[in-house]
């Protein structure tokens, strides 16, 4: 991915500044951040904008709905570097959940949304897909103001003369924060010629030198000072770009690492250094005592969340640690307001210690030949039969429930996963599906989800069929809202069953199978990674109650913390 440098935002005066048209700027600035797809969904104030899409080198890709469209920008984002989302006015605002979604996972999409022109709004306010009726104002910005909750920056390109500054921050703002931005653009301005901009790039905010040598001295004696430390890193080092660096520093010096659920497979989870998902008491317990031992945690692009955490029973403050991501440096009760994350990262990569340590690692659990048998299907099984099917080509796309706790269990390649594990969006899985194997055709998504969470996005399929993608849809059929049983159990937490290995009939496209056994599994496993020509939907039938062990160490934690 090309960074927001000189060659992209700061040459205003070129002649394609000159020359082109605002809203084939905006395309030409996105497709130099290496943007090769918008997701989206025609609507009468953005057709014009989709026509211009259509005619640029950037592919437009018709999703059903728009939220699936902003899952499927989160997930290319993700593999890709910056994804984008193109929706109309008022009625596109269902995007705003995968918006979120991206916001607090550091996922930096652009979501670019049609509106009316101004003078269709002064002459009466009354329009469709319009939510604030007010005459006292130039147009409608309630939808603007919704996203400033969700986005790290937004404008409105209703003046030709400041277009091209606000493309140009804009932009740089997702780029340099990580996050979601919002570009609103009236229909009568999509065509009007560009006038050139003098965007001047915002001070860019530097580590105080004097802290930040302060901060890796601290961090420097704290290591040499242990005997067992570990790495515990999450998804912000990944975004950062800082995981070669410190993967070469724990090598040299031998430093276990763990990560953390939206941190997964970050690094190969082969690699003889990795220990496991730490999540506290909700860790195997291989990991979770192995973690335990350790004298010295430096917590790295981690969101202290209660997934990541364990619902916070991490060891993080009974051991001297660091707390280092985008919000904080914290070394032990010690903040450092003026050193920066990245310079941080960095510095730890470069440290020199005086020693070099030796951990006994926990081996990792040996993966047999899966052996089927004719026994009804378990969660548990399910996922030792997967494992064993897995190469390097698969992703595998967890959607939210006992798949995104079964799933942690894996033992993966260096990014081949994603999920919500953060905001935890029940439905996403399918259309991340979709937004991977678009940014990364070579690559096969092995999506995981649950009947309830398929039931939400199911016909994002179609968009599979329209453009010759092949994902294998794994659905965990357990009839219902399985992970809400346990906690409180109802009517509410059952639905409607679906012969959902009939979809392929209603696309008139793909593979659907039915099973109830391990022989069956395995069966139709094999068939499926074997054929990359169709799509699959494997309907996996499972008992209502059947858990995966994630979830029931963490229904056994969650019953302790009542009981305590």
């Amino acid at each position: 991915m090309k960074t927001f440098d000189k060659d992209i935002s700061e040459d205003n005066s070129s002649t394609e500044q000159q020359t082109t048209s605002i809203g084939n700027y905006l395309l030409d600035r996105l497709k130099a951040l290496g943007v090769e797809h918008i997701f989206g969904l025609p609507g009468d104030y953005v057709l014009r904008f989709d026509k211009l899409i259509e005619e640029h080198s950037i592919q437009f890709i018709n999703t059903t709905r728009e939220d699936t469209a902003g899952y499927a920008a989160d997930a290319y984002a993700r593999v890709k570097g910056v994804g984008a989302a193109c929706i109309t006015y008022g009625v596109g605002i269902n995007i705003v959940n995968a918006t979120a979604q991206a916001y607090v996972e550091s996922s930096p999409i652009v979501v670019i949304s049609g509106t009316a022109s101004k003078k269709e709004f002064l002459k009466s306010p009354l329009l469709h897909h319009m939510i604030n009726k007010s005459h006292s104002l130039l147009r409608d910005t309630t939808q603007l103001e919704i996203f400033k909750q969700i986005t790290v920056d937004q404008t409105i390109l209703d003046n030709p003369e400041t277009a091209a500054e606000n493309i140009d921050r804009v932009l740089k703002a997702c780029i340099s924060h990580h996050k979601p931005v919002y570009i609103e653009i009236p229909k009568d301005i999509v065509d009007l010629p560009l006038i050139p901009g003098s965007y001047q790039a915002e001070y860019i905010k530097k580590s105080n030198p004097e802290a930040l040598k302060e901060a890796l001295e601290e961090i420097r004696k704290l290591l040499n000072q242990s005997s067992k430390p570990l790495l515990w890193i999450g998804r912000d080092v990944k975004v950062y770009h800082q995981t070669d660096h410190l993967l070469a520093f724990a090598e040299k010096y031998q430093i276990p690492i763990a990560s953390t659920l939206l941190g997964k497979t970050i690094i190969s989870e082969w690699h003889p250094l990795f220990v496991g998902l730490y999540q506290g008491a909700m860790s195997k317990p291989e990991v979770h005592a192995f973690v335990e031992e350790c004298d010295c945690i430096l917590s790295l692009g981690i969101i202290l969340s209660d997934v990541n955490t364990g619902f916070f029973s991490d060891r993080l403050e009974e051991v001297p640690h660091v707390v280092g991501s985008p919000d904080k440096i914290r070394i032990g009760q010690h903040e450092y307001p003026d050193v920066l994350f990245y310079d941080i990262l960095e510095g730890i990569g470069d440290l020199v210690l005086n020693k070099e340590y030796s951990c006994q690692i926990p081996p990792k659990a040996p993966f047999n030949e899966f052996i089927p048998t004719d026994a009804i299907l378990t969660t548990e099984r399910v996922f030792e039969c997967i494992q064993t099917h897995l190469t390097p080509e698969h992703v595998i796309i967890s959607d939210v429930g006992d798949c995104l706790f079964a799933s942690s269990g894996l033992v993966l390649e260096k990014d081949s996963y994603i999920a919500s594990a953060y905001f935890a969006a029940l439905g996403s899985g399918v259309p991340e599906a979709i937004g991977m194997q678009i940014a990364d055709p070579k690559r096969r998504a092995f999506a995981i989800v649950g009947d309830g969470g398929f039931q939400m996005s199911a016909m994002e399929l179609s968009t599979a069929v329209r453009y010759g993608l092949d994902p294998i849809i794994i659905v965990l059929n357990n009839h219902g809202y399985g992970t809400e049983r346990p906690i409180l159990e109802g009517k509410y937490n059952d639905i409607v069953n679906w012969n959902y290995f009939e979809i392929p009939k209603v696309l008139d496209s793909g593979i659907g199978i039915r099973v109830f056994t391990e022989q069956e599994f395995q069966e139709s496993l094999l068939k499926a990674v074997a054929d990359r020509e169709n799509f699959y939907i494997i309907d996996v039938e499972l008992g209502k109650t059947d858990f995966s062990p994630a979830l029931r160490r963490f229904f056994e934690y969650l019953k302790k913390m009542q009981e305590a």
